[in-house]
């Protein structure tokens, strides 16, 4: 019986093989995992904080490592599966994730576990675009748009559902199992890789272009030290001549150089007649948008439930589960909507509500207000994300010819994890910089209760836990009566939420203004191609080495 069983399972299973769908959800299911571990990390960070004596720039670090990995590394990687096969460097960074995965879970420093992170983030580079590149050469063109919405929901799916499944894990087994839950999954996507999706491919004799790699990897690299150590180093100097803003400012000259380069190269990481279609510009350009959005709201949020409302990991993930949530039962509707409106009106309508959903969330991050009243805009926010990255997908992929697809996945990828890298770095200093401008408000208004020789040492507790990243837990000075004391850190907390919820307010309602702003542009776009349809990118014949 076992014979039989066996034999019948391994006949299913050389029966599905090269089957578009049967290939679609073993890349998806890779792809999955790569995306949730950028979201499902944030959850853990107050207890990675605790348990490595971590400061709050190790536990961005640790979020944003990640992030710069996929940013610097997804082209490079698109344009080496066009040379080595998209199948065989799925299969390599399936590998490289999963030993990375085990890795994270063994560390002892916080240095270590970001070294151990740009390792798992390498690997999922390496996967990344090879899920959209094998969904273009195993679907026919009439049948790519549904495809491409089942890949762009997976990565808000997972974008959303990552704080919840984070923060059943940390609740139930620690911060590591986040990371040790990835090994048996890891090993699973391999086995179905090597069962269900064929090697053949169409190999291009092209070379990866080093120097354009170099250029972009130094430019991302040197920008995001500068926005998550800026802080550290008081914005001033970091060692010798060189300070933060000579790094920020050197990096910003690495991408121009990168730019230059690129439109010089005969054989580019980033064609730019890729750019002469329209619609592709401005969708990487609105997926950077959300994708920026979805990583601040799930930090943001993940910190103000646990750190102000005081939510253990698990109840702030269950609180974040409607989002998740939202998004699950969004695609089925988006789909529905896309069949009978088109992806460009539905992605308008989806960019308008999750706009709205933002600022509803943002006013609603206020003293006293509790988590229970943020589940409808949570999930309104899943609801609208899931019409927005399907659509968003689709419509950028829908004109690119086949031997383009490996450089449109790579560059779609790297500018939706530029957005993802934004969100961690530009938008996490700008919300530690109105935190910190808010402390010391928040603390003189809530310092009034208190006999007035307590007063500044209590602003300058308040001032220090929130420098530390300690959140409300401020150090009462040595000599204060029991009773003041207790009073103080009652009104600490006080304090350090209203502050807390005045910067989630701000970025949230950046963030907001963001999605406006790509919305805006879809619709004109809209309006652009009903009057002047646009031109489709010509096949690359090229085949002369990279300048």
């Amino acid at each position: 019986m076992g014979t039989r069983g066996s034999s019948r399972w391994g006949a299913a299973l050389r029966g599905l093989r090269g089957n578009p769908w049967a290939v679609m959800t073993t890349t998806c299911l890779g792809y999955f995992i790569t995306i949730l571990n950028s979201t499902s990390v944030s959850i853990a960070v107050p207890e990675i904080q605790a348990g490595l004596g971590a400061s709050l720039s190790e536990v961005l670090w640790v979020v944003g490592g990640y992030v710069l990995a996929l940013a610097v590394l997804t082209v490079t990687a698109g344009r080496l599966g066009d040379i080595a096969g998209p199948r065989n460097v799925f299969l390599a960074g399936m590998v490289v994730f999963t030993v990375a995965s085990a890795l994270c879970g063994f560390v002892q420093s916080p240095w270590q576990l970001i070294a151990a992170r740009l390792l798992q983030g390498v690997g999922a580079a390496l996967i990344i675009p090879q899920t959209l590149t094998m969904m273009t050469l195993v679907f026919p063109p009439e049948r790519r748009g549904r495809a491409a919405m089942v890949w762009g929901v997976t990565a808000g799916l997972a974008g959303v559902a990552g704080p919840t499944l984070g923060g059943l894990l940390v609740s139930t087994a620690g911060w590591r199992s986040v990371f040790a839950v990835n090994l048996p999954i890891g090993v699973l996507i391999v086995v179905l890789t090597l069962l269900l999706v064929p090697p053949g491919h169409n190999r291009q004799a092209r070379r990866l272009n080093a120097m354009g790699a170099a250029l972009a990897g130094a430019g991302l690299g040197a920008i995001t030290f500068g926005l998550l150590e800026g802080r550290h180093y008081g914005w001033g100097t970091v060692a010798s001549f060189v300070t933060v803003p000579m790094i920020i400012g050197v990096g910003c000259l690495f991408l121009a150089g990168f730019v230059i380069h690129q439109h010089r190269a005969s054989e580019p990481l980033v064609p730019t007649r890729l750019f002469a279609d329209r619609t592709f510009t401005l969708m990487t350009a609105s997926m950077a948008t959300v994708s920026m959005c979805v990583i601040t709201l799930s930090l943001t949020m993940t910190l103000y439930l646990q750190t102000v409302l005081g939510m253990p990991a698990g109840q702030a993930g269950l609180t974040l589960a409607p989002w998740a949530l939202g998004m699950t039962f969004g695609f089925p509707v988006t789909s529905r909507l896309v069949e009978r409106f088109g992806g460009e009106r539905v992605l308008l309508g989806g960019l308008t509500v999750y706009a709205a959903a933002l600022v509803t969330v943002a006013l609603l991050c206020r003293p006293g207000v509790g988590g229970h009243l943020l589940v409808v805009p949570l999930a309104v926010a899943g609801l609208s994300q899931s019409a927005a990255f399907g659509p968003i997908t689709s419509l950028a992929m829908r004109d690119v010819g086949a031997d383009l697809a490996g450089a449109a996945s790579g560059v779609f990828n790297t500018i939706r994890q530029t957005g993802t890298l934004i969100g961690v770095s530009v938008l996490g200093t700008v919300l530690q910089a109105r935190l910190d401008g808010g402390v010391g408000e928040a603390a003189g208004q809530a310092a009034g209760p208190l006999p007035a020789e307590y007063r500044g040492p209590f602003a300058e507790a308040v001032a220090g836990a929130a420098a530390r990243g300690e959140g409300a837990a401020i150090v009462v000075p040595p000599g204060v009566p029991a009773e003041t004391a207790e009073r103080m850190r009652v009104l600490g907390e006080a304090a350090y939420g209203a502050a807390f919820g005045s910067a989630v307010r701000f970025t949230l309602l950046v963030c907001a203004a963001s999605v406006v702003l790509a919305a805006l542009g879809s619709y004109l776009n809209e309006r652009a191609r009903v009057v002047s349809p646009e031109p489709v990118p010509q096949p690359d014949t090229s085949r002369s080495p990279s300048a």
